[in-house]
């Protein structure tokens, strides 16, 4: 159970009303609305008897209310009293990137954040779509940018998409596939479905595109020879050996200039990735975490609409 829940709960009681407490809270009614009813399910009980006139507490939240008044203040006495030992240097932003925003986002996200706010330490967690989910809406994580999963977006998590991302194939220079894909005006994915792979997410799981795009298309999924959570070590294995994976333009892009990699064209593209940026629903962001947002949401903008992974121009929030 999360502090914050409880200081919803006791400003809803306090209120009389969703509404005002909504308004106290800065925060929207449906989103106070769904945050009361998952304590309830937390809780196994009613808390709160709704009527036109407003709410009030059943027996079982008034028995709630004593305890949760406690445990609020004590714990807002232990933040106090943590805070008083420490300073400003010590705050922490938390964010959470898949292996594709990782790609896009840093390092200007990191090189932004820390020329607006110096005295914040930053905590940067690189791991898969659908783990990010959990850590956001626990409260580990201040947002997470990632591509949209199928998973259910429950009530605790916003979504704001940024990007529709086409991947590319990628392979080292002199590929045996590139004769084939040159010769026919690009590979078919019949070609490569014996490939050796790098996949970079879960095989078969919501958020691989690779074995979505073969499925689609009525062909076995291809076998993973290696599974890479991280594109800087993806990138070597795939300049140094024969294995193929998939790239974000950009980053492709990048690796072709610098002759590391070249791309192997397909006659037919893969599902497209919907790259979004999550964050606690009916949560208020510190201001770490806003310029967070805005930044992402700048660099997204700034790749949309020039194709360019990095700018030496200075980034307008």
């Amino acid at each position: 159970m999360r502090l914050q829940a409880i200081e919803q709960f006791i400003a809803v009681v306090d209120a009389g009303s969703i509404r005002g407490a909504a308004r106290q809270l800065e925060m929207s009614q449906p989103a106070l609305t769904r945050a009361l009813q998952q304590l309830e399910e937390e809780l196994g009980v009613q808390l709160m008897d709704r009527s036109g006139r407003g709410v009030t507490p059943t027996a079982a939240g008034s028995a709630f209310l004593s305890r949760a008044r406690v445990a609020e203040a004590e714990l807002r006495k232990a933040a106090e009293e943590a805070k008083k030992t420490v300073g400003d240097s010590t705050r922490l932003l938390a964010l959470g990137v898949s292996p594709v925003g990782a790609s896009l986002l840093l390092p200007e996200l990191a090189i932004v954040l820390r020329r607006l706010h110096p005295t914040t330490r930053i905590r940067i967690l690189e791991t898969t779509p659908s783990a990010l989910l959990s850590l956001v809406r626990d409260e580990v994580m201040d947002l997470a940018v990632t591509q949209r999963t199928r998973i259910h977006l429950d009530a605790g998590l916003d979504y704001r998409p940024l990007a529709e991302i086409q991947m590319r194939m990628a392979v080292r220079p002199g590929h045996p596939l590139l004769n084939k894909a040159g010769k026919k005006g690009g590979c078919s994915l019949q070609d490569i479905v014996g490939a050796e792979w790098l996949y970079m997410t879960a095989h078969d799981s919501s958020d691989d595109i690779v074995s979505r795009s073969f499925i689609a298309s009525g062909l076995p999924v291809p076998l993973a020879a290696v599974h890479c959570g991280s594109y800087f070590v993806a990138l070597d294995l795939i300049a140094s050996t024969d294995m193929v994976g998939v790239l974000p333009p950009a980053l492709l892009r990048s690796c072709m200039r610098s002759g590391q990699l070249v791309e192997l064209v397909l006659a037919q593209a893969l599902i497209p990735i919907q790259l979004g940026m999550y964050t606690r629903s009916g949560s208020p962001p510190t201001a770490p975490a806003k310029s967070a947002a805005a930044a992402v949401i700048a660099i997204s903008k700034r790749i949309t609409s020039t194709g360019e992974l990095r700018s030496t121009a200075p980034l307008k929030l």
